[in-house]
């Protein structure tokens, strides 16, 4: 009595996880196509951006540090009605050049957020762009957000937890048929349903460990916006408090110049550290009486990491300096992997390929399905068999 009831309940398991990998398969569907599909173009965002001239290149070479506070001097008189609400320096992307970030004088937060930029030498305005009118920028609110804001990205993680869930359970589906169809084995004749299964089953299998690890870290960066949260109102409650004691500055024109901020930062940084981007006081990002300076790694992981020290305004003294949490670290380094832009151009073809293959198994599995079930519909009455 004992085979019965195991063939039994490996017959229901195979047809429960048939069953999900179906419908967890075709609920994804559409937006898996369009995520594909802006995914694969946001892989060469680098690339675009520069032969769309979106960020200039610098006209002068070299530039000292006293630069940078001339720099927020030349935005600020060119734009008198908008604040200073960030500023940084990518010298390996973007070399002499300076990203300065400005907005409504009311803002807090970013949205609306203009882009400067300056010549790191000459401390003069080279050009200007909307992050969010850009291709890439557009491109990528679809990706993460669903043009939907926070939100958005919640919704962009349960359309990557229905993809995971597709994901096993295909594997599930898949292993007794390998038992009979030998891995790579495409199947020619009459029933073209038969070619478009084996090719659905050897390409699912081919970019398997690439569509998992692409559609996990989609899932965690579903969360990025609410983990920063938890982070604010939690490690970094105590800075908050600090803030809230003592006296807050012009968060238009603080006390202490940017200068002396990257020079307070760069005390807190270890061999191999710099500071990449600066955050003026009064922001989400940072207390009406501090500064958030971004550290990050000049080399290998590093790179993808950051650190946080809040610099006071006032006296430019290090109030903080602290390490984000692992489950930050975890987001943080998801974004890389999920993009596939930390390897050159050869790892992102290769993350191009998956996306494609994946893009088209997505639309086989969705015709096989159709296929299925108008096979399934009922002739009509008198209609020759």
């Amino acid at each position: 009595m004992s085979k019965p009831t195991q063939k039994s309940g490996a017959s229901r398991w195979f047809r429960a996880n048939l069953w999900l990998h179906r419908w967890a398969s075709l609920v994804a569907t559409l937006p898996f196509l369009v995520l594909c599909i802006t995914g694969t173009v946001l892989i060469f965002h680098e690339e675009i951006d520069h032969a769309l001239g979106v960020v200039p290149t610098a006209q002068s070479t070299g530039g000292d540090a006293q630069s940078m506070a001339r720099a927020i001097a030349t935005v600020q008189a060119a734009y008198p009605d908008e604040r200073v609400l960030s500023t940084g320096i990518d010298p390996d992307d973007h070399p002499g050049v300076q990203l300065v970030v400005t907005g409504p004088k009311a803002n807090q937060d970013f949205t609306g957020a203009q882009l400067r930029f300056v010549d790191l030498a000459s401390a003069q305005l080279i050009g200007e762009s909307n992050p969010q009118k850009t291709l890439t920028g557009l491109l990528l609110e679809l990706h993460a957000q669903w043009f939907l804001g926070p939100a958005g990205e919640l919704l962009g993680a349960l359309i990557a937890l229905f993809v995971l869930l597709s994901l096993l359970s295909g594997l599930v589906v898949y292993a007794p048929y390998v038992k009979r169809i030998a891995f790579g084995v495409l199947r020619r004749g009459k029933d073209a349903r038969l070619l478009q299964l084996d090719l659905h089953n050897f390409i699912g299998m081919v970019v398997l460990g690439w569509a998992l690890v692409v559609t996990i870290t989609g899932f965690l960066l579903g969360f990025s916006t609410i983990a920063i949260g938890v982070w604010q109102a939690t490690e970094l409650h105590d800075l908050q408090r600090m803030a809230d004691a003592a006296e807050p500055v012009d968060v238009l024109n603080p006390p202490i110049d940017l200068d002396r901020v990257f020079a307070a930062a760069r005390s807190t940084a270890e061999a191999g550290w710099h500071v990449e981007t600066v955050i003026f006081p009064g922001t989400t990002f940072s207390t009406p009486r501090h500064y958030t300076a971004l550290l990050v790694g000049d080399e290998g992981i590093q790179q993808r990491l950051f650190r946080v020290a809040a610099i006071d305004a006032a006296t430019g003294e290090v109030a903080a300096a602290v390490q984000p949490p692992a489950y930050l670290k975890a987001i943080v380094l998801s974004q890389p992997l999920h993009f596939g832009d930390y390897g050159g151009l050869l790892l992102k073809l290769l993350w191009t390929l998956c996306s494609w293959l994946t893009l088209f198994i997505t639309a086989n599995g969705a015709w096989l399905w159709w296929d299925r079930r108008r096979r399934r519909v009922p002739k009509a009455a008198g209609a020759p068999a």
